[in-house]
């Protein structure tokens, strides 16, 4: 398997876990400290914290209307051995395929059993659900 088909491979299962709304799933994905640059401020979450962050992030995609969270790989890099950057477009669909938001995302990943994802940028996410009065 190409670096490119594991990244694509990872982001399948990630985008799954969201689709299915198992928290538990999604923060298995991560990293045990995840951390979350900001456009105004830097935090990071453990295993307990990021698994509640995803309980209230998929119970506000269902607040939104989000029935069908879908995404796409666009550019991923190995920029070391076993860690990577990679930039996501999600689009996320209502009950009547209606497009309800969209943005890009960028991740850094590591590999140790498996991809994990250590960093995220949620900027574009956080401008969407601001633009549409919606705070995450």
């Amino acid at each position: 398997m190409t670096f490119h088909d594991e990244i694509n491979a990872f982001f399948h299962t990630y985008i799954d876990a969201f689709a299915r709304r198992d928290a538990d799933a999604i923060s298995e994905l991560w990293d045990d400290v995840r951390l979350f640059p900001t456009p105004g401020w830097n935090f990071a979450m453990d295993r307990r914290a990021i698994h509640a962050h995803c309980s209230t992030l998929l119970k506000f995609y269902s607040d939104q209307g989000i029935v069908n969270p879908t995404g796409e790989l666009l550019p991923a890099i190995e920029l070391f051995p076993k860690v990577a950057q990679a930039r996501m477009v999600y689009r996320m669909y209502g009950e009547e395929k209606q497009l309800i938001a969209t943005w890009e995302h960028v991740y850094v990943l590591r590999r140790t059993n498996q991809w994990r994802v250590s960093l995220t940028i949620a900027d574009g996410e956080m401008a969407v659900w601001t633009a549409k009065g919606a705070h995450l």
